[in-house]
């Protein structure tokens, strides 16, 4: 069996040791890529020089996260990778957290991607952004000590997938056209749906997820949408499993005769302004098309 792990990393320095040693220690194999985004702490120098047998791919400049991951995605499934685990660098596996996982492919049908409980990262309790991803069912059977060892999830955050080969060449890639930093693992869970395969989360085995001291600090969602304004909108407009009213194409059309009529008008300075939503329109409506395709989609 052949088993990747995918790791962006970006001055994570003071985690490396944890990730790498407990991937080391897998009760699986694990070869480990790196992909770091131009790191200014030294951390692809420390992970060569600690870690000779990881490849780190070495950035001059910062991917983001989609891009990134797609470049380790990619060499991955080149290489014949039957699974690709997507790890953050401040997270931690288990011995068998990588053994589970794969169980949890071959107990079930349809599964796309396989994820274990995040917890935080003293194992005080659930990472405090995954518990978001638990249905009440799971909540209620934990309540009644009734856990089943896998609860399907409409999503869980790519801290910690493990993704089929299956799932690659029938979803591919992060969208790299509308997502860079936030929302290209919501636009990769509902494409997974749309191509009718599943989130999965294996209850019988854990990762630690270190960012308690983030919590309260990370950029709030309202903070996100100020910095990019079209956030939502990409996440949104971007869900293949809905069509939006009026379509993309119909709303393009609206806006360029509208921008005609601006330009009659002498309106100009509403131009630029017209321009960019189209601009903006013509992505989305790219972006869906390619989704929408079965394979190796931004690969």
């Amino acid at each position: 069996m052949n088993i990747y792990c995918i790791i962006v990393t970006y001055n994570g320095l003071r985690w490396s040791d944890r990730c790498f040693n407990s991937l080391q220690s897998s009760s699986l194999p694990v070869t480990t890529i790196v992909i770091d985004n131009a790191s200014t702490d030294g951390t692809p120098d420390y992970i060569e020089a600690l870690f000779p047998n990881v490849d780190v791919i070495k950035s001059t400049e910062n991917l983001g996260f989609a891009k990134a991951n797609n470049i380790g995605i990619r060499k991955a499934y080149e290489a014949g990778a039957d699974y690709v685990m997507l790890l953050n660098q401040d997270a931690w596996i288990e011995p068998k957290t990588i053994e589970e996982l794969v169980k949890t492919f071959e107990e079930n049908e349809t599964v796309g991607i396989a994820s274990p409980i995040h917890l935080n990262g003293s194992y005080s309790g659930l990472d405090f952004k995954f518990h978001n991803c638990m249905s009440g069912d799971f909540v209620s059977d934990l309540y009644m000590q009734r856990v089943k060892p896998y609860h399907e999830s409409p999503f869980v955050n790519a801290a910690a997938w493990l993704m089929s080969r299956q799932c690659i060449e029938t979803v591919g890639g992060f969208d790299t056209l509308l997502f860079r930093h936030y929302g290209e693992d919501v636009n990769y869970g509902q494409r997974l749906h749309y191509h009718q395969l599943r989130f999965v989360i294996n209850t019988r085995c854990t990762i630690c997820h270190d960012r308690e001291d983030r919590k309260g600090k990370d950029p709030k969602f309202g903070d996100i949408l100020a910095k990019e304004a079209t956030l939502f909108r990409r996440m949104e407009l971007g869900d293949i499993n809905t069509t939006p009213s009026p379509s993309i194409a119909r709303s393009i059309t609206l806006l360029k005769r509208k921008k005609i009529l601006k330009t009659l008008r002498g309106r100009f300075k509403a131009i630029p302004v017209i321009n960019e939503e189209i601009r903006f329109l013509e992505k989305v409506e790219d972006s869906r098309t390619a989704n929408m395709k079965r394979g190796l989609t931004w690969l």
